[in-house]
């Protein structure tokens, strides 16, 4: 199956929609860089303090989004994709997935997405 990507390699059925400033901050977004809406939450903490982070980028501007899952140790991304698909019973990735899920339901559930 082919997937449409945007320019961020993000599934470009995915749109976002921007809301006022307090209604973007309300719902988690912060716009400390000033031509972006951005959102992050931890979605996995492993033992000796790295975390595997959830990030979105909504620029202002209106053009592409992107997503990542990012392991803030190793300033990289975390493929859990990948790594379910090597070992689909991998334990970390697949709290990894659920916590994804669960955020981009969040995000789903409400009018800017």
């Amino acid at each position: 199956m082919n997937v449409e990507l945007n320019s961020k390699g993000v599934n470009k059925k995915i749109k976002a929609y921007i809301l006022s400033d307090d209604e973007m901050r309300e719902i988690g977004f912060t716009d400390y860089g000033k031509d972006r809406w951005y959102f992050c939450r931890v979605v996995q903490k492993f033992k000796y303090g790295f975390d595997i982070t959830f990030n979105v980028t909504i620029p202002k501007d209106g053009s592409d989004i992107s997503i990542d899952i990012l392991d803030d140790s190793f300033m990289q991304p975390y493929d859990y994709q990948y790594m379910l698909d090597r070992n689909p019973n991998f334990e970390p990735a697949l709290k990894v997935k659920k916590q994804v899920e669960e955020w981009m339901n969040y995000l789903q559930e409400n009018p800017w997405i």
